[in-house]
């Protein structure tokens, strides 16, 4: 599969046929961060080479591609509009101070998206929003003291 057509799918997906949000070198750069971290949860060693992913994903696989992508497109849109602006003028106004978190809205639902077709395909891969520190149920906490240990209750 092509480098190039994942980005035309990425463009699609955003509504950014005109390329008015993004540029080339900026979808470019998601596609080639979705790849790889999609290769890794699915275990698949995934490489571009001549703007070509080797080895060719299968269609679930693309659909994760094109998912995390635009994840990224959200992180570099919230990034892009940080500094949005609200003005007023007369009887005119402009917000775009939403911006952002409509972006982050859109990301955290992307992700959440990814997670559930990444739990179809790979059960042993869900996570809950809490799973990054795992805590063992049967351990409780020592006090140490110079010259005295003793368990918490």
């Amino acid at each position: 599969m092509l480098l190039t057509d994942l980005i035309a799918d990425l463009r699609l997906d955003l509504s950014d046929s005109g390329a008015a949000l993004f540029e080339d070198p900026t979808l470019e750069r998601c596609v080639r961060k979705a790849v790889f971290h999609v290769g890794k949860d699915l275990q698949i060693n995934y490489a571009i080479l001549n703007s070509e992913i080797n080895p060719t994903p299968d269609m679930a696989a693309q659909e994760l591609m094109a998912i995390l992508a635009q994840v990224h497109a959200c992180q570099v849109m919230r990034a892009a509009t940080a500094n949005a602006f609200s003005f007023s003028s007369g009887d005119k106004r402009v917000d775009k101070t939403g911006q952002p978190s409509h972006w982050a809205k859109l990301e955290a639902d992307l992700i959440a998206d990814y997670r559930e077709q990444l739990g179809e395909l790979r059960p042993e891969t869900q996570i809950n929003e809490e799973s990054y520190i795992i805590t063992p149920s049967n351990l409780s906490p020592l006090i140490y003291g110079q010259g005295k240990r003793r368990r918490c209750s």
